[in-house]
């Protein structure tokens, strides 16, 4: 007897479909910028036939093999996953500057891991990192979801199992696994609604909030399972049809109507979710009785077409090689998009990497008897991670070695331009000197401080006081026994003063306090919450308190450094931007900064507002990681107008209150430029933020423009 055939070639096409949108979305085809739901076709697709095998496998056998299950997994996913991420870290070694193939190959060990959701939706909320380019193994969340969903869902179908059989009443009901799932999904459909809202990034990479898709294609699964076991009257052709072109109409309206914008999973989901278990419905369904009728649907032929079926077999694959491969060319290329051509050779690199890793890796893992023993199947899990990290480790070293560290390329000095007219403060000759140096296309410095490969996570510490978290207390720094009191209060770019406060005051007996919070501007210009655009309340509190506790304080000096971070919430209660509404951005945070000012004047002896660091056009670190020849004319930056223009607006608002200001462009710059390194020190972290090492350096020349040394 001929075994029972499971294949549905229109499955193949829908995955074909789901592939495809991603990317072309990913590509950057704007008009199908909602293609990324794509990631929830296959959410569903991969419910609905994981589902199905284990159904098959109990309703036959009465029990579930896990062993067996796992193993099925690792054939399918980890050949084929691993190949890509060891490619991945290589390619991004060889192409991206190093401080950028550092962070890739973090990536990659919790890729090994599964956690890439995990990851990333950490990143994603990291202040910090607001700003950095994608990663090109960003993709790989949705496979960890994937597995952490059948981490848990194929022992809960054991344990139903374990109760169908205590009670011992016939053949295996379906019907408490569909109630299982139900209930599971509607939790986590609940649970999205709310996390989309409240903090959307998280949301976006949450199994939580994906697991409802997922299940929505196990519920259709044990649906259709049950079904089968029954009788049932077959449904008239016209609604098929109808059911299989509303599956179609839901999937593109979210393709066509959905962008970056949209919040996203929440009940947006809903349609590319219900689409695709449309689909997979009608699919599996056959209309009418004894006649012609009984031949597929329109939509099911359509997604049947052997072209179709080819894409879809590739189409784990060709998920896995397009996202670095398209990441990849644009940051090497420095380019937010690639130009028609280089796109064209992207997408044909994309596809041919797919084929032959289908041809030569799936498929032989997959089919292959070596690889069929479950016990040597599940050794797969381990195997690959260890080829990750031999990977990972090894690409660390020869970036260690790349870099240079152990150099003996000179730091700058004011010497080096004794013939040239130098500021006689010496700080500001060093930047002066360093500026001349990198015009000249010196090197960089070999001992550099802090090194580049930790300069991204190179933070000026809070300790127990990051106001981010909800905690209300102060922590003393500088000279903790003394009676003066100096107060730094503002947002990240006040972060990064902190160490030169701190030592300031230490150096000159005063106990300092910083109430900094990341991303909260120090004005009373009503910010806008980064994930969601609403009145950010946690910011608002913030800044009350802010006062409440300088008053009592009542400090010796207050300072306020700020940048003033876009979106403010307008008086119609919408998002004002600084590059939409430039004008009128200025004009909310200039007075929204004047208020705050007059708030604080009263309760201290001394107010200074300090002028922002430069915002660049691109990060110091990164350019100077390139490798190659770089020298430090290659990462020499003109400081950014906008960025400026709004100092000088803070500058105006401080006169205008009488508040002394004091002016950090020449600690950062000289004629416009800013070296990418001062002497030996690398000065900004990122495009905006200093590194603590130079703020350190500046607490002394700090001390004097506020009249505090002794």
């Amino acid at each position: 007897m001929q075994k029972e055939s499971h294949f549905r070639p229109d499955i193949q096409g829908l995955r074909a479909l789901a592939v495809l949108l991603v990317i072309v979305a990913h590509a950057g085809f704007s008009t199908f910028a909602g293609g990324f739901v794509g990631v929830d076709v296959f959410f569903v697709i991969s419910g609905f036939l994981i589902t199905s095998l284990l159904m098959r496998e109990a309703v036959r056998s009465g029990r579930i093999s896990l062993l067996g299950f796992y193993t099925r997994r690792a054939r399918r996913i980890l050949p084929a996953a691993a190949l890509v991420a060891v490619a991945t870290v290589v390619a991004s070694i060889a192409f991206l500057p190093l401080v950028r193939a550092v962070e890739v190959i973090k990536d990659s060990v919790w890729v090994a891991a599964f956690a890439a959701n995990i990851r990333f939706a950490s990143v994603g909320t990291d202040y910090f990192a607001k700003g950095e380019p994608a990663s090109p193994l960003q993709h790989y969340w949705s496979l960890s979801v994937e597995e952490q969903y059948y981490l848990v869902w194929p022992l809960l179908l054991v344990g139903w199992l374990a109760w169908a059989a205590r009670r011992k009443a016939g053949p295996v009901s379906l019907s408490p696994a569909l109630v299982l799932v139900g209930v599971l999904s509607l939790a986590s459909f609940c649970w999205s609604l709310w996390a989309t809202y409240e903090s959307p990034t998280t949301a976006y990479f949450s199994t939580l909030t994906r697991a409802w898709e997922l299940g929505v294609g196990s519920a259709l699964a044990i649906w259709m399972a049950r079904r089968s076991a029954g009788t049932y009257q077959r449904p008239p052709r016209w609604f098929v049809e109808g059911v299989g072109a509303a599956g179609v109409l839901a999937i593109a309206v979210a393709v066509l109507g959905y962008g970056p914008d949209t919040p996203f999973p929440g009940y947006q989901a809903l349609l590319p979710v219900l689409g695709t278990a449309a689909l997979l419905y009608v699919g599996g369904t056959r209309a009418g009785a004894r006649t012609a009728e009984e031949r597929p649907s329109s939509v099911t032929r359509l997604l049947s077409v052997p072209l179709a079926v080819v894409i879809g077999d590739w189409s784990y694959s060709l998920y896995l090689w397009h996202w670095p491969v398209l990441r990849i060319a644009e940051d090497h290329l420095g380019v937010d998009r690639l130009p028609l051509g280089q796109l064209v050779l992207a997408l044909a690199l994309i596809f041919v990497l797919s084929a032959l890793t289908y041809r030569f890796v799936e498929e032989p893992f997959r089919r292959g008897e070596l690889w069929s023993r479950p016990r040597l199947g599940v050794a797969l899990y381990p195997l690959s991670l260890a080829m990750v990290l031999v990977v990972a480790v090894t690409g660390r070293a020869w970036i260690d070695r790349e870099l240079g560290l152990d150099g003996d390329n000179p730091a700058i000095t004011t010497a080096d331009f004794e013939g040239r007219q130098l500021s006689k403060d010496p700080h500001v000759a060093l930047v002066q000197a360093s500026t001349l140096a990198a015009e000249q296309g010196r090197p960089i410095p070999s001992d550099l401080t802090p090194g580049l490969l930790g300069l991204r996570q190179d933070t000026a510490p809070l300790g127990d006081c990051d106001y981010r978290t909800g905690v209300r207390r102060l922590c003393p720094n500088g000279d903790v026994d003394s009676d003066r009191v100096m107060v730094l209060v503002g947002d990240s770019h006040a972060r990064a003063w902190s160490p030169a406060i701190s030592a300031l005051g230490e150096a000159e007996g005063m106990r300092t306090y910083n109430f900094v919070f990341s991303g909260c501007s120090a004005t009373r210009a009503v910010q806008a919450e980064p994930q969601n655009l609403r009145p950010w309340a946690d910011c608002e509190d913030f800044k009350d308190w802010v006062v409440d506790t300088v008053a009592d304080l009542h400090p010796d000096v207050v300072v306020v450094a700020t940048s003033a971070v876009s979106p403010i919430v307008g008086p119609g209660g919408e998002p004002v931007g600084v590059l939409d509404d430039r004008e009128e951005f200025r004009s909310l945070v200039r007075a929204g900064f004047a208020e705050q000012l007059a708030e604080l004047a009263p309760l201290t002896d001394q107010l200074v507002v300090l002028g922002n660091t430069p915002k660049l056009p691109r990060e110091p670190g990164v350019c100077m990681s390139q490798g190659g020849d770089i020298t430090l004319k290659d990462c020499l930056f003109k400081r950014g107008p906008v960025a400026h223009s709004i100092q000088m607006d803070f500058k105006v608002s401080a006169r205008e209150q009488g508040v002394a200001f004091v002016n950090a462009a020449p600690w950062f710059c000289y004629e416009l430029m800013c070296p990418p390194v001062i002497g030996s020190t690398i000065a900004m972290r990122d495009s905006e933020h200093m590194t603590p090492e130079y703020a350190v350096e500046l607490a002394e020349p700090l001390a004097r423009r506020l009249h505090l040394t002794g």
